[in-house]
C-alpha cells in the first residue's frame, strides 16, 4: 500500500507539471551512472535490496528519457570502486557522440595511481576522477600528502576532480576548502549541492559562512544535482520553495559561473521522472536570465571539465 501511494503521488506531480523546459543551446548533464547488475562479476553499487536501482541502467534507456528534456551531451561518474569498470564505461559508449566524458573512479592511494591515470587519460573522454569515502580502503585526508602529490599531477593532465561528500555539514565544506587551497591550479566540483541536506529550511549560518570561504577559491564549481537525494522528506518535493534559500546562498557565492547542471539519474527515479528534475531546476536559473541559464545547462560544465563546445 505505502508503494502504491508512492507511484500515486508522483503520477498526480508529474500529471500537473506545467513548468517549461530549458531553452539555451546545450544542455550537458554531467551526472548519470550506467552500470549492470547481470555482468559476471556483477556491481558493487547500488545494493541488492533497491529495487528501483539494482537493475540495468545503460545507455539506451538514458538516451530515452533524456530526449525529452532536450538533453545534448552527458558525462557519465563513475560509482564502482573497481578500476576496471572504467574500461567498461569507456568501452560501453564507445562511438556514441552524446556520452562526452566520464569521471571515473581510481582510488588516490594506490601506488599504481599516476599509472592507470596516464592508461585512462588516453581515452579523450576520460576527464577527471572522483573523490569519496569508501573508494579506498583508507578513509580520504584531504590535508594527507601524499593525496595531494597525486592530484597535483593531475593538474598537468588537465583532468578536473569531482568531490562527493554526503551530509555535506561545515566540516566537509572545510575539508573542500582546505583542497581547494593546496591545490589551487586543479579544477574541483563538488557533487550534489555541496551534499546538503534539504529539510525546507534556511541554511544554518554556519554553513552559510563555510560557503562564502570556500567561494573564494576560484578553481571550485558545485554541481546543483541530486536534489531529490538530498531532500530529507521522501519522496522528495518537486516545489522549488523546498531547495529555494540553499540555492540563494549557493548563487550569491558561486553563481553564474560557477554552478553546473548535473541529475544523478538513475536516482532521480526515486522521486520523479528525469524531465521533472530539468523542470526544477530550469525553474531556478531562467528566473536569472538567459546567460545564467546558458553558463549553468553548459559553459560551466564546458570550463570546468574542459569539453570542447561551442
Amino acid at each position: 500500500m505505502k508503494t502504491l501511494s508512492i507511484f500515486l503521488f508522483l503520477a498526480i506531480a508529474l500529471a500537473a507539471d506545467e513548468r517549461p523546459l530549458p531553452k539555451v543551446k546545450h544542455i550537458i548533464d554531467t551526472h548519470i551512472h550506467l552500470y549492470d547488475p547481470n555482468r559476471e562479476d556483477g556491481i558493487p553499487w547500488p545494493p541488492k535490496d533497491d529495487k528501483v536501482l539494482y537493475k540495468p541502467h545503460l545507455p539506451a534507456e538514458f538516451h530515452k528519457v533524456s530526449k525529452p528534456a532536450g538533453t545534448t551531451g552527458v558525462i557519465v561518474v563513475e560509482a564502482s570502486d573497481r578500476i576496471e569498470d572504467n574500461r567498461w564505461v569507456l568501452d560501453l559508449v564507445k562511438g556514441d557522440d552524446f556520452f562526452v566524458g566520464l569521471v571515473g573512479n581510481v582510488d588516490p592511494y594506490s601506488d599504481d595511481f599516476q599509472f592507470a591515470i596516464r592508461k585512462f587519460k588516453k581515452d579523450p573522454r576520460f576527464v577527471g576522477i572522483r573523490l569519496r569515502n569508501g573508494q579506498s580502503k583508507k578513509a580520504i585526508d584531504y590535508a594527507d600528502p601524499k593525496l595531494i602529490a597525486n592530484l597535483r599531477k593531475l593538474t598537468t593532465l588537465k583532468l578536473t576532480v569531482d568531490i562527493l561528500v554526503n551530509g555535506g555539514g561545515v566540516e566537509a565544506v572545510k575539508q573542500v576548502d582546505q583542497l581547494a587551497r593546496a591545490v589551487p591550479n586543479l579544477n574541483l566540483v563538488v557533487d550534489h549541492v555541496l551534499g546538503y541536506d534539504f529539510d525546507g529550511k534556511p541554511a544554518p549560518d554556519e554553513w552559510v559562512t563555510a560557503v562564502e570561504k570556500l567561494a573564494e577559491n576560484k578553481n571550485v564549481w558545485c554541481k546543483i544535482s541530486g536534489l531529490y537525494q538530498r531532500s530529507i522528506p521522501q519522496p522528495a518535493p518537486h516545489k522549488l520553495d523546498h531547495y529555494r534559500s540553499v540555492l540563494d546562498v549557493l548563487w550569491k557565492n558561486l553563481g553564474p559561473e560557477r554552478l553546473i547542471f548535473g541529475s544523478n539519474w538513475p536516482c532521480t527515479k526515486n522521486s520523479g521522472d528525469y524531465t521533472s528534475f530539468v523542470k526544477l531546476v530550469n525553474e531556478y536559473f531562467s528566473a536569472k536570465g538567459q546567460e545564467a541559464c546558458e553558463r549553468y545547462f553548459w559553459k560551466n560544465a564546458a570550463e570546468a571539465y574542459r569539453l570542447p563546445l561551442k
